[in-house]
């Protein structure tokens, strides 16, 4: 049997998990799924500049036929200054992806760190991890266990009966 979606929505905090680095929240009828996954500036031997990285998915529902679909949205942005010599330079980039994924990735960046960089409280190095399954798999798991399937999608509805 589905959980009438108002009792559903009433238990998403519960999913909530202070050891992960995401978090699950109401908004309206829907659930939204958010991981800052880093925000970080750097500095190095004659270079500085800034990470960014975020993702969200948010899970909306058919009630009349107990279905929910998801979109996901990451964002990322870099921008960075380096001196060679006498000469200064810009860099930056911004992404933005919308709609269904699976990824993985991982960074790690270290050295050529100014001590004064660790006395303002910059990170001698950059380390961050993202799956997008981490994030899914507790969600997608909760809304199956109270009846609720993922919506097919248009060319699976067509060779399934």
């Amino acid at each position: 049997m589905t959980t009438p979606l108002p009792e559903l929505l009433a238990q998403v905090p519960a999913l909530n998990d202070p050891a992960e680095p995401f978090h699950y929240e109401v908004v309206g009828s829907t659930i939204r799924g958010s991981w800052n996954i880093v925000n970080a500036q750097y500095l190095e031997w004659q270079k500085a500049g800034t990470v960014d990285q975020d993702y969200a998915i948010v899970v909306t529902f058919t009630e009349s036929k107990s279905t929910y679909d998801f979109d996901e949205t990451k964002r990322e942005s870099e921008s960075s200054v380096s001196m060679d010599g006498d000469k200064l330079s810009f860099g930056g980039s911004k992404s933005v992806f919308v709609g269904k994924s699976t990824s993985k990735s991982f960074s790690f960046e270290a050295g050529g760190i100014y001590k004064k960089a660790q006395d303002a409280g910059i990170m001698p190095y950059l380390s961050y991890e993202f799956e997008t399954a981490r994030i899914k798999k507790p969600l997608f798991d909760f809304l199956e266990q109270n009846g609720w399937k993922r919506k097919k999608g248009f060319f699976s509805s067509l060779f399934t009966s």
